[in-house]
């Protein structure tokens, strides 16, 4: 072979491997873009399930809360003394004991 033909030829063995690295390395870039992509829609997915959840949990808080202060005041309703002393009268016939029956503790 003559040197023309071997200059002609370690070109284009040349221009084989550069046209390789260019095309590996375009697609090496759109994987890492493809990939980039998803791991960003998946925390996006995963940040508004999360909002969901926070809401919801919210929502119970608030109803508990509310719930709470409903027992409170039903609480304070049944241990009023007035209610306490119509149902000894009334239900159970107690009476109010006279001054002789009490007794001071000292």
């Amino acid at each position: 072979m003559s040197k023309k033909k071997k200059k002609h030829v370690g070109k284009k063995a040349v221009k084989r491997n550069w046209r390789q690295r260019n095309i590996f390395t375009i697609i090496a870039v759109f994987l890492w873009l493809l990939f980039s992509g998803f791991g960003y829609v998946w925390c996006r997915v995963q940040v508004v399930q999360l909002g969901y959840k926070l809401s919801g949990a919210h929502r119970i808080h608030t109803q508990l809360l509310n719930d709470s202060k409903k027992l409170h005041l039903e609480l304070a309703r049944l241990k009023a003394p007035e209610r306490v002393e119509r149902i000894a009268i009334e239900k159970l016939g107690l009476i109010r004991p006279s001054k002789e029956q009490i007794v001071v503790l000292r």
